[in-house]
């Protein structure tokens, strides 16, 4: 989880290594061991390519600038995305939250839903990823998959009632869908497309999706079945930036040096060694893609 000041000795492994106890996260792990202990590279190297990927390098000039391939690239990505696999689940948003959804194409044959008689698609909706996101005043936000199509009910209601702090009122796009969920909290919900006073448009929220599908597909050979690793690390780095108030180009990059840090200790402390066929076998999202009936 990134804390290095809330451990405690937690017995010993079997080979009579001290074992400590993160009370942040209550997860154990064995001081020394790294997840990238394995790979063939240095620190310094290794921070360079976190630099790259956070200002949104291409894979072909991170290889380049790093002399290494495009599959190590990838590869030490998938390696950056694990340790941010939970990273959402802990994200609380208070005040003001805007909530919209955005669609993605399923471009890949292997999930692309065809007509039973193979002439067309069957309906373009359905071959699009819903990933919903809500994002506070702060500018904190979260950013998940749902469904194939128009996300139900439920969707929101398991994927983000743990991330609801304190909170004030919801502003949506008047998709119905959502109601629900919001109506749990007891907070007034209004329909940002409809305010004429300009005090609760969704225009933060539109921007946000930009970036988001700008940040997706820069990537030569993304991979649909990542959706998720790629969300959880953009909204991991847009949550890292709005609390640091950054304000013009000089602060910006000083606190993009402090992300690298911060973003290689959690990397370090997440203890579990990355294999490249751990790599290879990683099936992301395909229990959605595959949700075809």
């Amino acid at each position: 989880c990134g804390a290095f000041d809330s451990s405690v000795k937690h017995g010993k492994d079997t080979k009579n290594r001290q074992r400590y106890l993160c009370k942040s996260c209550n997860k154990t792990y064995i001081n020394g061991l790294s997840s990238l202990k394995h790979l063939k590279t240095s620190d310094y190297i290794f921070k360079k390519f976190l630099g790259l990927v956070i200002d949104d390098t291409t894979n072909e000039v991170i290889a380049r600038n790093l002399s290494v391939n495009t599959k190590t690239v990838n590869y030490w990505k998938f390696i950056v995305f694990k340790a941010l696999e939970d990273y959402q689940e802990s994200i609380k948003l208070n005040g003001t939250i805007i909530i919209d959804e955005t669609f993605i194409p399923i471009r890949d044959k292997k999930y692309k839903v065809i007509k039973y008689d193979n002439k067309g698609i069957r309906g373009l909706s359905y071959n699009q990823l819903c990933i919903i996101t809500m994002i506070d005043l702060h500018g904190i936000s979260v950013a998940k998959v749902s469904s194939r199509a128009m996300a139900l009910p439920e969707h929101y209601i398991t994927l983000f009632t743990d991330n609801i702090g304190s909170i004030v009122r919801f502003i949506h796009d008047g998709n119905r869908k959502g109601f629900q969920f919001m109506k749990s909290f007891n907070v007034e919900y209004l329909d940002g497309r409809r305010d004429k006073s300009g005090r609760y448009s969704i225009d933060f929220v539109d921007h946000y999706h930009s970036n988001l599908k700008r940040h997706i597909f820069k990537h030569n050979g993304f991979k649909i079945k990542n959706t998720q690793h790629y969300l959880n690390f953009f909204v991991y780095r847009q949550n890292y930036l709005a609390s640091h108030d950054v304000k013009g180009m000089i602060r910006k990059n000083n606190v993009k040096n402090k992300m690298i840090d911060d973003l290689f200790k959690i990397i370090n402390h997440s203890y579990k060694k990355i294999t490249y066929l751990d790599y290879m076998k990683d099936k992301g999202i395909e229990n959605i893609l595959l949700s075809i009936y």
